[in-house]
């Protein structure tokens, strides 16, 4: 990783590739709506979140957004001299984009979702049958699945349509001392999704062995990247908590699937 040093600023973001004095922290927003909604939700108990150091001044990439982009600056790199690989991003961000777009031009990137104005693809990640199977190399899902009714369908969706080899970004809020999945049995407020949630268009919160379980169910092999594979002072330049965990999914090269890509 190229960092850019520039006096007394302290930090760098990967996703904009500028460095930065400080980081802003998480908006005070969410910490006073889980105490007005009497939430029994710590943000300092959530996994891959530094309430402290959260958004980039300059891009407003999230940490988990730069600890996404440290990845991709590993996995992606230069252009090799196989085909052209395709990569879907799932419910998209400016910053996450532009990133892709800006660094991996021998990426075919697309961008994804139900009802976002301007994605290349509108599709449902519970039901895509637009795409053929087998018709991604790579995706990123980052903090969609927790908005999702059936998050079981939109797993298997995923592994559906990846390509035997490849791989994807899988990140969902975790409630590290959760012992299982808390999610909704019918319709809720928006008050009791604050509080069982931690956000009202939330429609569950995960635990670290209940997301790994329904990923591997819907047959990934899931590999938790965090500070001993990055490196410690990665983290700290890039405001990453040291707790914080990358989970990538593999499909096993061995699974049988039509690989036509998207045309």
């Amino acid at each position: 990783m190229k960092m850019k040093k520039s006096g007394p600023e302290d930090y760098f973001c990967p996703v904009c590739d500028t460095s930065v004095g400080e980081f802003a922290p998480l908006p005070e927003f969410y910490r006073e709506n889980l105490r007005k909604y009497e939430s029994p939700i710590a943000l300092d108990d959530m996994e891959t979140l530094n309430v402290r150091q959260y958004s980039c001044p300059e891009c407003g990439a999230a940490d988990r957004d730069r600890l996404c982009a440290l990845y991709l600056e590993k996995r992606l790199g230069a252009p090799g001299k196989d085909a052209r690989k395709v990569l879907i991003e799932f419910a998209p961000s400016r910053a996450f984009t532009s990133l892709i777009r800006r660094k991996y031009p021998h990426v075919e990137h697309r961008t994804a979702d139900l009802s976002m104005e301007g994605v290349d693809d509108r599709v449902d990640i519970m039901d895509m049958g637009s795409y053929p199977d087998g018709c991604a190399d790579a995706f990123v899902c980052s903090h969609v699945l927790e908005h999702v009714s059936d998050d079981r369908k939109a797993f298997r969706e995923l592994y559906r349509i990846l390509t035997p080899g490849g791989w994807g970004i899988l990140m969902v809020p975790i409630l590290v001392a959760a012992d299982s999945i808390d999610e909704e049995a019918g319709p809720l407020s928006g008050a009791e999704r604050w509080r069982r949630f931690g956000q009202n268009d939330h429609v569950r919160i995960y635990s670290r062995g209940g997301f790994l379980a329904r990923a591997e169910e819907a047959g990934f092999s899931v590999d938790r990247l965090g500070i001993g594979h990055f490196g410690r002072e990665a983290f700290r330049k890039c405001g990453i908590a040291d707790g914080s965990v990358l989970y990538v999914a593999e499909k096993r090269s061995s699974a049988k699937q039509d690989v036509s890509k998207i045309g």
